[in-house]
């Protein structure tokens, strides 16, 4: 593989994650969390006793995309003094790190919207205990060079577009195109590897694709008639979960340690919305290797990540999102995502942001 194409695939990793931390346990009460009076479900208000002591020998078992998580606790200096070891996993999106959360080889990970929906209509015994959002989606529909025929997502009815099924890329094109008033079926899906979306669109073997930064830059600056055309705002496509297992919470050890380890990512998130040039320069100037004005462009309408209270206000678009894969057919039966979370890190996320 060559430098460039290390690069692409690094950069692409960081940016398809999501990060949450699912943690369930048959000891949750199923009064823990309320119903809002528009249906929601709210985050509960009476906390919840977590373990704090963490024996020796204790190791956590974490999923990363490719070091997001790592750097995000280096760069706020929340990386040191670990009461218990980190044995740390990569993987590219979510797909394969709920195989290996099937094969009980991770603790906890990072995964976004779509693959906490696939994985709760896969009945796996997953929830979303943490969770940090960005201003604005993460992709971009981009035309293949010279398709000046794409507009919008209403011109792309008939067309073939590149993205890579099971991942956020999928839920942006869905809620996309049902808010324009088209369906999955009404667009030839062509499902490649976020890597590969750049090159399909160079060749011209698709009409569009959805990109994300900094490919999307890069791709922009070698094909000057290519555009970037749309993007979103919805909350499934800028929300990211960290999630566990229900055996997780089985132990008072490894539970103790999530809570540590949900409070350094809290703290770090503190850090860098107070630093952004922090994130600018090591994310997207030394590693990416974008311009300064560039990635201050970039980071300016994302902003940097965020930890919110779980659920919040993500039931509903959640919902809609399963709801349109279920009528898509990429899950089978429909799924009630309001069991997608367990609210008891709440009080561990507050305390670190000092509420």
């Amino acid at each position: 593989m060559s430098v460039r194409s290390r690069l692409a695939f690094r950069a692409v990793s960081r940016f398809l994650v999501v990060v949450a931390l699912a943690v369930t346990a048959a000891a949750c009460d199923s009064g823990a969390s309320t119903r809002s009076s528009s249906g929601e479900t709210a985050a509960t208000a009476t906390p919840v006793a977590l373990s704090t002591t963490i024996p020796s020998g204790t190791t956590l078992r974490v999923g990363d995309q490719l070091d997001f998580l790592k750097n995000l606790l280096h760069l706020s200096g929340q990386d040191s003094d670990f009461p218990y070891k980190v044995q740390y996993s990569a993987f590219i999106g979510g797909p394969p790190m709920l195989q290996a959360f099937e094969a009980g080889a991770l603790d906890t990970g990072t995964v976004g919207s779509t693959p906490l929906i696939f994985a709760q209509a896969g009945k796996q015994a997953l929830r979303a205990v943490a969770g940090f959002q960005y201003k604005t989606g993460s992709y971009q529909l981009v035309s293949a060079p010279g398709h000046t025929d794409i507009t919008g997502w209403n011109s792309l009815r008939g067309k073939k577009v590149a993205y890579q099924k099971g991942t956020a890329g999928e839920a942006v094109l869905l809620q996309a195109l049902d808010s324009a008033g088209l369906k999955l079926s009404d667009v030839t899906s062509v499902d490649i590897q976020q890597t590969q979306v750049a090159a399909a669109l160079q060749s011209g073997s698709v009409d569009a694709g959805l990109s994300i930064e900094p490919l999307t830059s890069a791709f922009l600056a070698k094909n000057p008639t290519a555009r970037n055309v749309a993007s979103t705002t919805e909350l499934p496509d800028r929300s990211n979960y960290i999630i566990a297992s229900d055996s997780v919470l089985a132990s008072p050890a490894k539970t103790a340690a999530e809570a540590d380890y949900i409070t350094r990512l809290a703290k770090a998130s503190v850090y860098l919305s107070s630093h952004p040039g922090v994130y600018t320069n090591a994310i997207y100037v030394t590693l990416y290797g974008l311009t300064q004005a560039r990635a201050n462009e970039i980071v300016a309408t994302t902003g940097t990540p965020t930890f919110v209270q779980l659920p919040g206000g993500i039931i509903a678009p959640q919902q809609r999102l399963a709801d349109l894969f279920q009528s898509a057919g990429e899950i089978p039966t429909k799924v009630d995502v309001s069991e997608e979370f367990d609210t008891r890190f709440n009080q561990v996320v507050a305390k670190a942001q000092g509420q």
